[in-house]
Formats: C-alpha cells, sequence, structure tokens
C-alpha cells in the first residue's frame, strides 16, 4: 500500500514537472529573425592625382600623375576626373605647379599653368616683381635659406663718420629661387656658396632693394615657419628706412 502511494505521488510530481515545463515553453518568445540588407556600394570616380611629391615650379611628368579611385559623392572641387577629361594624364604633361602638390593629392588645373613664358614669370604673382640680390653664404643663415622660405632684408652700410650700422629694412619676403634652383629642383641641385636670391617683391619694394644694393651690404634673416605670413596686407616694420633718388627728388624710402 505505501508503494502504491509512492509510485502515484511520483507519477504526480512528473506530470506536474511536464506541464509546468510546457508552460514555460508557450510563453518564451520565439527568436526574431533580423534581416540585415547590404550596404549599399557607393558609386567610384577616377580622379587625376599625384603619384609622388610635386614641388613649386616643377614640370608634371607621365610618372608623377596616375588614376585613382574616388567616392564620386566626395570627389573635391577642381579635380581632374576621367569622365570630363579621359586623356589628361598626357594633357598636363609639362604643365607648371604653381603650388606644391603631395602624393595622393587630386590634381587641379587652377594650380598648373602652362605658358610658353620663363618659369619665374609664369609664377610670379600679378603685381610683384622678382629681383636678384647678390648674396653669399654668411648672408644667408649659413646656406639654410632655400627658395619658398621667408626672410628679412638686411642693410648693412657705413656711415659718413666711418660707423657701421645695420638695419631691417623689408620683412616677411619670399624667396623665388637661389642661383637658378627654384623650389621645385632645390632638392635635385647643389647650392653654392656665392649666389644670388631671387626676391618677391612689389614695385616700391624692388626700387628700395636695388637702391640699398648700391649703398651697402644685403643679408638675409631668415625666418620661422610658424613666424611666416602669406597675408599681403601684413604691415612690414619700418626702421629708419633708406634714402634714394627718384626722378631727381632725394627722399627717404619706409617699408609700406
Amino acid at each position: 500500500m505505501k508503494y502504491a502511494r509512492l509510485l502515484v505521488l511520483g507519477v504526480a510530481l512528473g506530470a506536474g514537472l511536464l506541464a509546468a515545463r510546457m508552460v514555460m515553453t508557450s510563453q518564451s518568445p520565439a527568436p526574431k529573425k533580423v534581416m540585415t540588407e547590404a550596404p549599399a556600394k557607393s558609386e567610384k570616380a577616377k580622379v587625376l592625382v599625384a603619384a609622388k611629391d610635386i614641388g613649386l615650379g616643377q614640370k608634371l611628368a607621365a610618372k608623377s600623375l596616375s588614376w585613382a579611385d574616388w567616392p564620386s559623392d566626395a570627389v573635391p572641387p577642381g579635380a581632374i576626373t576621367h569622365e570630363k577629361e579621359p586623356k589628361a594624364g598626357e594633357t598636363y604633361v609639362g604643365h607648371i605647379a604653381k603650388a606644391p602638390i603631395y602624393q595622393g593629392e587630386p590634381i587641379r588645373s587652377q594650380r598648373l599653368i602652362n605658358t610658353d613664358k620663363g618659369f619665374m614669370a609664369s609664377i610670379l604673382p600679378k603685381g610683384k616683381r622678382a629681383i636678384a640680390v647678390g648674396v653669399e653664404a654668411e648672408t644667408t643663415a649659413g646656406g639654410f635659406i632655400l627658395p619658398g622660405d621667408k626672410v628679412d632684408l638686411i642693410l648693412t652700410r657705413q656711415n659718413e663718420d666711418r660707423s657701421v650700422l645695420s638695419e631691417t629694412f623689408l620683412e616677411n619676403i619670399r624667396v623665388l629661387a637661389i642661383d637658378t634652383t627654384t623650389a621645385g629642383e632645390k632638392d635635385e641641385k647643389s647650392l653654392s656658396p656665392k649666389r644670388t636670391a631671387t626676391l618677391e617683391l612689389t614695385p616700391e619694394q624692388a626700387e628700395i632693394v636695388a637702391q640699398s644694393q648700391q649703398l651697402g651690404t644685403i643679408s638675409l634673416a631668415l625666418r620661422s615657419a610658424q613666424d611666416s605670413s602669406d597675408d599681403d596686407n601684413e604691415p612690414i616694420r619700418r626702421r629708419g628706412g633708406v634714402n634714394f633718388v627718384k626722378y631727381g627728388v632725394s627722399s627717404q624710402a619706409g617699408t609700406q
């Protein structure tokens, strides 16, 4: 009798556990299938880029240009695309870079120039003049001044009392070339100790420099890259000025 009761109790307990399991299974939500859409492939455009660094004044060669895939919705304004100019890799060979173009950077026609004039005339900004100044290594920061750098011009001259005076008369002047070496060639040519620096000046500044060369020795002081400005409106400090004669009239020229 006791075994029969235990058997009935066991069967009842098993049935209860089975029922509870069935209830829990029916209440648990079925796993949802998440549908993932494949990302849409963005369209590509072929853009003409620099295959290597191209310096200021360098002529573009076939090996310095290449086509690169670029997202069509992110093509920079002015970039040269294969769709519009399929022969651009040949068309722009021989053009001159008006500004440095770095490897992988898209080529823009606005930064190139194609002219039969001399290189210096082609890169000289409108309204500017180029004038050569004779300098030596000891007056050019030990030879570390290179094309593209900004310099201050210092005039050293002898006064009537035979005392020597040095004064900065022009500041923040761009060096266009050293001898016949331009910014695009400075890694390919060696710079001699005795050299000529070609400077980018306004017409008035060119007159001051020409007169100063007759008064004494001009030295170039290299400016820090953080202290060099491309703002043409930046005031140039005056220190005494330079006396020069124009149309028979003697006057003192500042640096403005």
